[in-house]
């Protein structure tokens, strides 16, 4: 058994595209993004698709601000600073909570990661302490309550 997913995932039309087939014409709205290269399973893809997919893999990653591109606070990793390289400079946004604050968002349409820190002998109390706490909930589930409590004001 294999796990399989798109890295980006467009909508639906039934009247458009079959369900097991990529949205006919290019103008599917993007509904998902999945991208966690440590987590991923082999690429299944026919032979004369795996070069393109690998360049576009490359870009989207750049896009990102990983590979050897140019991180998105600006540091250098090598990488020519193209305009690929530069999404991540311009839409990145980067925020450091401070206790008892929290960050929700919808998991499939906001790309998200963490930043490094040290947690060794030489770090601060304030570097070296780190507590993450991740809850999923689903979207059903959600939009009924917030729909039930706006009806109860």
């Amino acid at each position: 058994m294999t796990y399989r997913r798109p890295h980006i995932a467009l909508e639906r039309s039934a009247a458009s595209s079959p369900s097991d087939g990529p949205p006919s014409g290019s103008d599917g709205e993007i509904v998902s993004v999945f991208w966690s290269p440590p987590f991923e399973g082999p690429a299944r893809l026919p032979a004369d698709s795996v070069g393109r997919y690998y360049e576009a893999y490359a870009d989207f990653e750049r896009m990102l601000g990983g590979g050897d591109a140019a991180g998105p606070d600006g540091a250098d990793g090598g990488g020519d600073d193209d305009e690929l390289s530069g999404y991540a400079r311009e839409y990145t946004w980067q925020y450091k909570l401070r206790p008892g604050e929290m960050l929700v968002f919808n998991n499939r349409r906001m790309l998200h990661g963490r930043r490094s820190f040290s947690s060794g002998p030489d770090a601060s109390s304030e570097e070296g302490q780190r507590h993450l706490v991740g809850c999923y909930t689903n979207i059903d589930d959600t939009l009924n309550n917030y729909r039930v409590l706006l009806r109860s004001k």
